[in-house]
This record gives C-alpha cells, structure tokens and sequence, in this order.
C-alpha cells in the first residue's frame, strides 16, 4: 500500500512538473508575440519619446562582485538614445536598497553622467524593486503616458507586455534593446522564465486590488 502511495504521489509530482512547463513556455510565448514591431536593436528604426525608462540593475554581481555586463550595456543604450536625440530626459528606476547594498538609480545616475549626459536630465525613482513598479511608477507618480523602456530585449519584452495590460493610461510604449553579454548564463534564463510566469500573476492580482 506505501508503494502504491509512493507511486501515485511521483505520477502526481511528474504531472505537475510537466503542467508547470508547458505553462511556462506558453507564457514565454504570449509574451515574445505581444513584443513584435515593438522593441528594437537598431537605433534609426525607434521612434522619438521625451522619456526613456531605464530599468535599474546593480553595477556588479552579487556573486563574485564581478562588473555586471547587464548594467555597462544598458548605461550604453541609455546614452546612445540621449545623444542620438531619441529621448530628452532619462527615468531610472530601480531599487534605492538593492542586492549588495546598492542603489540602483545613484550607480546609473553617476554612470551617465560620467558618459556626458547632464545631471538635470536625470530623473531617478528609487522605488522600482520590481518592473511591474516601474512601470505604474512612471505613469501613476511621474505622469508619463508614453515612454521608452531601455534594457535587454528579453526584459523589455516582459515591461512592455506589463505596461500594456495594467490597465493604465499609457500608449507609445516602446523598447530599445540594450547588448545582452555574450557569455551565456542559464540562471538568467530560467530566472526570466519564472518571472514571466509570475507576470501574469502579478497583473491578475493588481486588477482585482485596484477594483
């Protein structure tokens, strides 16, 4: 009888392993088709938009405290939007007690500005800890309607497909893709994934504590 238990209880786990990724991946889909014609790599094709929203990240990584690829390549796209006269001011919002004791939007602000970009045109929220935060951050306090998110494209992927289904007052969102590092990191990727399904999760429960 506590083999049979046993086994019944491994079928079940398997089956619920196994719903668990299909629900995943569908997610993961979902998302990638919302974001066609949406986020681009290629600066000349991106519309202008007053704001760029740079979604925050630390300067170096929590393992190792290594330079963090991820936050030197969105400092880059941020400034090559500003220079190339895409944007004319630029939001960071991350997390002001970050990961290692960082403050997310001070590294990136003192980042672009040693890049030449001016301190007046900075802007910083403190209070993005998460992307779905950023996102109603920058339409429910700073009353941006229209903006361009800055990071690498699978997590611009995800901020537009929030920033799209909140159900707040936004259109023209757009996305530039910052350089994702080359060295491949599967902890990136399966973070992503769990994120994205967590998402719609997210979204679901914002809609029914905003009724």
């Amino acid at each position: 009888m506590t083999r049979k238990i046993l086994r019944l209880c491994i079928k079940a786990m398997g089956f619920a392993l196994m719903a668990s990724l299909i629900i995943l991946f569908v997610c993961d889909r979902i998302i990638i088709r919302n974001a066609q014609g949406k986020t681009f790599s290629d600066i000349d094709s991106i519309k202008y938009n007053k704001v760029g929203l740079l979604l925050g990240t630390i300067p170096r990584t929590r393992i190792g405290n290594h330079p963090n690829s991820f936050f030197t390549y969105r400092i880059q796209a941020a400034v090559e939007l500003y220079k190339a006269k895409k944007i004319d001011v630029i939001l960071v919002s991350g997390a002001e007690n970050g990961p290692n004791g960082f403050n997310e939007p001070e590294c990136m602000k003192d980042s672009l500005m040693a890049c030449g970009i001016p301190e007046e045109v900075i802007i910083l929220d403190g209070k993005g800890y998460r992307t779905i935060l950023s996102v109603i951050n920058a339409n429910r306090v700073f009353g941006l309607e229209s903006f361009t998110i800055i990071s690498q494209q699978f997590h611009n992927e995800r901020a537009l497909y929030i920033a799209e289904h909140l159900g707040l007052n936004l259109n023209g969102v757009q996305a530039y893709n910052a350089q994702k590092p080359i060295s491949r990191n599967i902890w990136i990727d399966v973070r992503e994934y769990l994120a994205r399904g967590r998402m719609f999760l997210d979204l679901l429960l914002y809609k029914v504590n905003s009724k």
